[in-house]
């Protein structure tokens, strides 16, 4: 019986491993598995082994094309300019030989793949397209050797002219690597939004309506059992008790009503006492999320307290309006601005509707659009204390407040900091050359060292103090609350005009963000789907590929060794990917909403996003993914929620749980959305809510003002694709990238001049570059794991220590500097069309390498706005990490040798997950620093914190731009390297 028993389970994981096997291969080559925890350590391995080895037959030819497609392009421009051409005759020459004794490798390459599709019966039309794919290749070979053997033979003349143009052109209008991402320098995708003078606020109530807002809805009746609302005209209405995109009666909302007791007195006070209201317009976070995130604008803080009154069956409704408010008020809510004009500008910028009302030569009021509530309350004679029966519509605004601002401490001060002196002493260090705009040399330990001498002092002087506050070390604001047993009897602020009424917002007040998938002749995406911001912000959005067919299933389960697999390493590691044909799938939260057209594996995918904001327009970010690419895609407005943050942590806890049970059921229903989907989503909401703490302390040390606006972006696993003549020929593991298409936010230096405000936004776009790099070496980068990610700072650090000239290229220095700049001709490209439009360059002089990648780290930047698109080689607005690959493998390893033998325990069956869930800390630690100040008050911390955003402005103020070189890049890389270790360091100990 126990024989039987044992051949039984014998068979059933030999089985099982055979299945498991066919998910790994199609895991790490393109993690387009339903069933898929992660992908293959050991594969990995291999791969890094074989990279330093050498590239194979197939990477070595294609190379060599592009090689060959530069070459002539050199050729044919030096031929039409009459220059001689004898140089790269010759180099040609060579490539053919290469080329020719490549070639019949790859053909037998081809031969060996049809023999084992034919053994093993694969679907015809898989061998057809294999057959298909030979035939183009075989085509394009023979006539470009063949162009080459020409070129060599022939001497002079029209004839070698028109060859080397047939063999450029042959070359130049196949891919023969992955493309440069669509870039637009006149957008650059890290800047300010900057107000529209054409949005002012509405005058009327004929103003609201000429613009298509209308009340809503049409009067429906109905009734509520145990609260009468008859007297109080159109209360009966079921929409003003019901879900719209913005309000919904969730577990949550349900909950923090019943906490609240369904009494609207305390529902008013606890949302105006507790939720932080932001100077931004549109319809950006539901309830839920602004619940959870502790602050929203005027229409989310609205929706919030609408959907507390609605949850305690209390109607309520939106009102739109035009109001006016005092200027010292106005300041005071909009941040504590010193300048009225300033403060308009900011709110302005945020997308609000505001005018000045003069009067004797200055502002006295502030005029400005704005969204408050009207509930159905019992009113006389209790003000909503005793709810029997409604008597009045009454108007509630809980997101306007004052607030106490505190100035925290001095830190330059108190730190010994001498700007200037350090500005000198960091140039010194180096060569600076003005008037050829480059700097080289310059030593990060001058930095480093005013960094510990000044954290001392401060940690010092801050242990002096009795028991301090966060808000009076850092700085900050604090509510001035509001407690009383009863409602205000009005608004606390004159109403200009009473414009509409909704039960949900329109849509012309609902920023949304539009997905598709493809390109037509026109350029637009055939398939796509649109949503409001506030539906889909914070939300787990992914984009991925699955097979299209079963024969494309059939043709991978092909690619697996016959007989009892017993080991990973007996995979193949690479797959033909022109014989695999998959469907790109666009999910939100697990629920696919989009898909798009059958495509070969490897071939680039047109994936457009568009971002349609009330006031400022709509952009659209075009991008080409790699089919076989597993991206989370970032949609963040307002705020990154902590309750987001928690459920992502959740989640991936309880996928760590069932990995290391060990139970087959569990572990066979586990999900490429389980695992991969939730370590990319936590990875860009980590990004972002270390990106907006980290700008609005930034923003406190300097006396300045930050705030995010509408962002989105991708964060994934991209592998690797070898094309020969615009065919994937073979696709192999590669590597993590975040590119952020949009980081947008809102700025102010309150009247300190248009200078500090560029240089401002410059800091804040090498603060998103620096996190860039340092949320994949968060997530991924362990001593078990060892690897570097690249971003634009990064790079540029690399650069500068490795003693290369950083250059500084403006329009009117261009001729002089680019001779200098050898970086690839696509980054060539996008430098020179930057200069074009105005814009100017930061960028090295030579490509660096770090493992799996080697480029450009550049900066494009407007001298105007200090907006800037912080850029590597390749086109990303972003960062990369081919390391990271090793981590994603190991839990599919664990998880393989798990189902291949029941009987095991997993052990240390999810590292990485444990990582990320760490990583997730780093995020919560972030927010708590910006909404709820550092639980553990370790003031050891924020001193460092305080002094490292110190140095940050010193470096850019007084050094970047007053000479206007690049070191902002080097030197704010350096400190903000600083800043992201000491958040590792402090989430980990404040718990």
């Amino acid at each position: 019986m126990r024989t039987t028993t044992g051949c039984l389970l014998c068979v059933r994981h030999a089985l099982l491993c055979r299945a498991v096997a066919m998910l790994v291969i199609v895991a790490f080559t393109m993690l387009i598995t339903e069933s898929l925890p992660a992908a293959l350590h050991a594969e990995a391995n291999r791969h890094q082994d074989e990279r330093v080895r050498g590239p194979g037959q197939g990477e070595a030819l294609a190379a060599s094309l592009r090689d060959a497609r530069d070459l002539l392009r050199s050729a044919d421009r030096s031929a039409r300019q009459g220059r001689a051409i004898a140089e790269e005759r010759r180099a040609l020459a060579d490539l053919r030989r290469q080329m020719a004794a490549l070639d019949r490798g790859i053909l037998s390459e081809f031969d060996a793949i049809e023999a084992r599709l034919q053994a093993r019966g694969v679907p015809h039309e898989i061998v057809s397209r294999h057959h298909d794919a030979v035939a183009t290749y075989r085509e394009e070979m023979e006539a470009l050797l063949e162009d080459l053997a020409g070129i060599a033979a022939t001497e002079s003349g029209r004839e070698l002219g028109d060859r080397i143009e047939r063999a450029e052109r042959r070359l130049s209008t196949q891919q023969l690597e992955r493309s440069q991402q669509p870039f637009d320098p006149k957008h650059l995708p890290h800047g300010p939004q900057r107000p529209n003078p054409d949005n002012l606020p509405r005058e009327s109530r004929a103003g609201f309506l000429s613009s298509g807002l209308m009340d809503n809805p049409l009067m429906k009746l109905a009734a509520l059992e145990g609260y009468s609302f008859d007297l109080v005209p159109g209360a009966d209405d079921p929409a003003y008790l019901g879900e719209s995109d913005e309000i919904r009666r969730s577990a949550a909302i349900r909950g923090k009503a019943a906490e609240l007791n369904h009494q609207p007195v305390e529902i008013y006070h606890w949302v105006r006492n507790n939720i932080e209201w932001l100077p931004t317009w549109g319809a950006m976070q539901d309830s839920d999320l602004t619940l959870s995130a502790g602050r929203g604008n005027a229409m989310d803080i609205a929706g919030l307290l609408t959907a507390l009154l609605r949850a305690s069956d209390v109607p309520a409704r939106y009102v739109h309006g035009t109001i006016e408010v005092p200027e010292d008020r106005f300041r005071n809510w909009v941040g504590g601005f010193e300048s009225i004009e300033e403060a308009m500008n900011f709110a302005a910028s945020g997308g609000i509707p505001v005018t000045a009302l003069i009067q004797g030569g200055r502002v006295t009021h502030v005029r400005m659009e704005h969204v408050w509530v009207e509930a159905a309350i019992d009113f006389l004679p209790s003000r909503g204390a005793v709810m029997r029966e409604a008597d009045t519509w009454l108007a509630l605004d809980a997101s306007f407040k004052q607030y106490e601002y505190l100035e925290g401490l001095d830190v330059t001060a108190i730190a010994g900091i001498d700007p200037q002196a350090l500005a000198d002493s960091f140039l010194q260090s180096g060569a600076v050359n003005e008037s050829e705009g480059w700097v080289q040399g310059l030593d990060p330990g001058v930095l480093e060292g005013a960094h510990d001498e000044a954290r001392l002092a401060l940690e010092a002087y801050i242990a002096q103090l009795d028991d301090p506050t966060l808000g009076e070390v850092i700085g900050g604001r604090k509510v001035i609350l509001r407690d009383e047993p009863i409602l205000p009897s009005g608004l606390p602020y004159s109403r200009a005009v009473e414009g509409v009424r909704y039960a949900a917002l329109p849509q012309a007040l609902q920023p949304r963000i539009t997905f598709g998938l493809g390109v037509d002749i026109l350029g637009d995406p055939p398939a796509q789907v649109s949503f409001p911001w506030a539906q889909v912000n914070n939300a787990q959005i992914t984009l991925s590929f699955r097979p299209a067919t079963q024969a494309d299933e059939d043709a991978l389960a092909a690619l697996l060794p016959e007989g009892e697999i017993t080991d990973i390493t007996q995979l193949p590691s690479s797959i033909p990917a022109y014989l695999i044909e998959v469907v790109p799938e666009l999910k939100v939260e697990g629920e696919t909403v989009l898909t798009g057209s059958r495509m070969r594996l490897g071939e680039e995918l047109a994936f457009r996003y568009s971002v349609r904001d009330p006031v400022h327009g709509t952009r659209h970010y075009p991008n080409k993914v790699v089919a076989g690419s597993y991206l989370a895609v970032g949609v963040i407005g307002g705020s990154v929620a902590v309750g987001s943050l928690e459920k992502a942590r959740d989640r991936l806890e309880q996928t760590r749980d069932i990995l290391e049970s060990g139970d087959e059921v569990l572990l066979a229903g586990l999900t490429r959305e389980d695992l991969l989907g939730g370590i990319f989503h936590a990875g860009l909401l980590g990004y972002f809510a270390q990106y907006q703490a980290l700008g609005h302390l930034s923003a406190l040390s300097q006396g300045h003002h930050f705030q995010l606006a509408t962002s989105a972006g991708t964060y994934g696993y991209v592998p690797t694709v070898t094309y020969f003549f615009g065919i994937p020929r073979s696709i192999t593991p590669g590597g993590v990238e975040m590119d952020l298409d949009r980081v947008a936010h809102v700025s102010s230096v309150d009247g300190q001049g248009h200078d500090r405000w560029k240089y401002f936004n410059f800091q804040l776009g090498a603060l998103s570059s620096a996190l860039e790099h340092a949320v994949p070496e968060q997530m991924f980068v362990s001593p078990e794991h060892p690897g570097e990610a690249v971003s634009a700072v990064k790079a540029l650090q690399v650069a500068a220590q490795q003693g290369q000239r950083i250059y500084h290229i403006t329009p009117a220095t261009q001729a002089e500097a680019l001779p200098n700049i050898r970086q690839n001709s696509l980054t060539m490209n996008e430098i020179r069309a930057a200069l074009a439009v105005g814009k100017e360059v930061i960028v090295h002089t030579d490509p660096i390498s770090v493992p799996g990648w080697s480029g450009a780290g550049y900066i494009i930047f407007d001298p105007e706005t200090g907006a800037g698109a912080w850029k590597i080689g390749g086109g990303a607005n972003g960062g990369t990490l081919f390391n990271a690959v090793g981590y994603l493998l190991d839990s599919l390893n664990h998880f393989y040798n798990a189902l291949a033998n029941i009987a095991k325990t997993l052990g240390s069956a999810s590292p990485m997950l444990n990582k990320v869930v760490q990583y997730i800390q780093i995020a919560v630690f972030a927010h708590s620093l910006l909404a709820r100040g550092i639980q553990c008050n370790n003031f050891d911390a924020v001193a460092t914190f305080l002094t490292l955003t110190t140095l940050m402005s010193i470096m850019i103020t007084r050094v970047v731009f007053l000479i206007v070189n690049p070191l902002a890049a080097v030197a704010t890389g350096t400190v903000l390297g600083f800043a992201t270790n000491w958040i590792i360091d402090q989430a980990q100990d404040c718990r």
